[in-house]
């Protein structure tokens, strides 16, 4: 019997079914096979303390190298065109330096980090502050600075010399000024350069792009072997803004001082009365078998909060290790965890890797997250652990908190599955050990119960590293 015509599109419809099926399940296993290599991507869109911005975290995995980026998304699709593209250099240039240098490159011991710092410099303008850290090959990592001035109600980036009143006298004044500040650090007064630096503040070419503005200050962030030596790092140097008030044009001179002084007027309360610390209220060891559970990385909006709700269904205590750069964004996050009685741990301003710093650098990138971490808290930070577990020893010997690293790895960045979480906990817990976990994966948030639940029933109790 000859096929009629329904017959022949039937055939066609199940063809077409069977070929999409089968793409499907390529794309499925394809994916599936990406992540057992430990190749995995992610891009997260948080919210943030500061209106109209939110937080992009996207997070890549490969085999040579690994690649964590924060940057800012806002409403305006102009502002967002350029950042992105700023962005997308920076991870192509990386990303081509190591092809470049593949055969030269052990398993993960590349690293590009790319993070900001955020300013609010007048009413809905705003300071964004890029810090770029890359290592691929070689002695030195390299550090690079970006600079953004952003107007949310307009949806424009502001230049810096429409700010800046640029005359000569002004300039002259601006590198009297410049010459002071750093004469009066102690860090930076013996590695200063004051030709270069004078060099710089005079060049008419100079458009102050490293310029940016806090409430109080201004501040201008040098990079590395700009004006100082290599020691230095990237010196940043502020000065308060009644100095440079006749520096600085009309309109902004007015905008940027009447907003000083709405918050001089308010006084400096939230700054200055800082709760008075208490120890978290935990009874002694029992004697019995002891776990410590840490997360790095955090604080997180949504996943942090969910961890802290499930310690406590099993009245458990652990320890945060958190970016300083994130309890920025996320204070009450932050002072949740402090409240909540568990352990605040130091993990550097923004995750650069403290082996590849200078000691200026490394001891900066901790004083400044224990800063954040007591003025947000009211706490002091009392546990210290270097990004990557890498320190070197100069930079170790001038902090008070010795390092503390882990046991037990759980690899829950790279598989991003509860149940491969757990199954490590289960092949290697035993007393004393410490649990490495980051708590800005949604499915290490959902590992932490079934892990808690198993540990309860194998008797153990579940303390901060401090106690352990």
């Amino acid at each position: 019997m000859r096929p009629t015509k329904l017959t022949n599109s039937i055939l066609i419809l199940l063809g077409i079914f069977l070929i999409g099926y089968l793409f499907m399940n390529l794309l499925q296993e394809t994916k599936a096979e990406g992540n057992k290599k430990g190749k995995t991507n992610g891009t997260l869109v948080e919210y943030s303390k500061y209106p109209e911005v939110d937080l992009i975290t996207d997070i890549t995995d490969k085999e040579k190298y690994h690649i964590s980026m924060h940057y800012p998304k806002f409403k305006s699709k102009k502002l967002n065109e350029e950042i992105e593209e700023y962005v997308s250099t920076i991870e192509k240039g990386f990303i081509t330096t190591v092809n470049e240098n593949k055969k030269y490159i052990k398993n993960h011991s590349a690293n590009l980090s790319l993070t900001m710092d955020i300013y609010t410099m007048a009413e809905n303008t705003y300071s964004i502050v890029f810090s770029e850290g890359s290592y691929v090959v070689g002695a030195n990592a390299q550090q690079k600075a970006k600079v953004y001035l952003v107007d949310i109600d307009k949806g424009n980036f502001i230049q810096q010399t429409k700010i800046f009143n640029d005359t000569k006298q002004n300039r002259e004044q601006l590198y009297t000024l410049l010459n002071e500040s750093f004469k009066e650090s102690s860090e930076y007064e013996p590695l200063l350069f004051e030709e270069s630096l004078k060099e710089w503040t005079m060049n008419k070419e100079n458009n102050f792009s490293n310029l940016y503005f806090t409430d109080k200050s201004a501040v201008f962030k040098f990079d590395k072997y700009e004006v100082t030596a290599g020691a230095a790092g990237m010196p940043e140097i502020s000065i308060p803004l009644e100095k440079m008030r006749d520096l600085l044009t009309d309109e902004w001179k007015d905008k940027l001082w009447i907003n000083n002084t709405k918050k001089d007027d308010k006084g400096d309360s939230n700054d200055k009365q800082i709760e008075k610390e208490e120890t978290p209220d935990r009874t002694s060891p029992t004697g019995g078998k002891r776990v410590a559970l840490t997360f790095d990385d955090g604080p997180h909006p949504k996943n942090t909060l969910k961890i802290i709700d499930i310690l406590d269904k099993y009245d458990a205590k652990a320890t945060f290790f958190m970016l300083g750069n994130r309890v920025n964004f996320y204070p009450e996050i932050a002072k949740k965890v402090a409240d909540e009685g568990h352990e605040l741990g130091n993990h550097t301003w923004d995750h650069k890797d403290l082996s590849t710093l200078s000691k200026e650098e490394g001891i900066q990138e901790v004083e400044q997250t224990n800063e954040i971490i007591k003025s947000t808290t009211g706490r002091e930070s009392t546990a210290f652990r270097p990004p990557y577990g890498a320190v070197n020893e100069q930079v170790q010997k001038s902090i008070s908190s010795p390092s503390v690293l882990w046991t037990i790895d759980t690899l829950d960045w790279q598989s991003h599955n509860p149940n491969e979480i757990l199954k490590i906990v289960k092949e290697n817990v035993k007393d004393g050990s410490i649990i490495l976990m980051h708590d800005i994966h949604d499915t290490s948030a959902q590992a932490v119960e079934p892990i808690l639940k198993y540990l309860k029933t194998e008797g153990y109790e579940f303390v901060t590293v401090s106690e352990l």
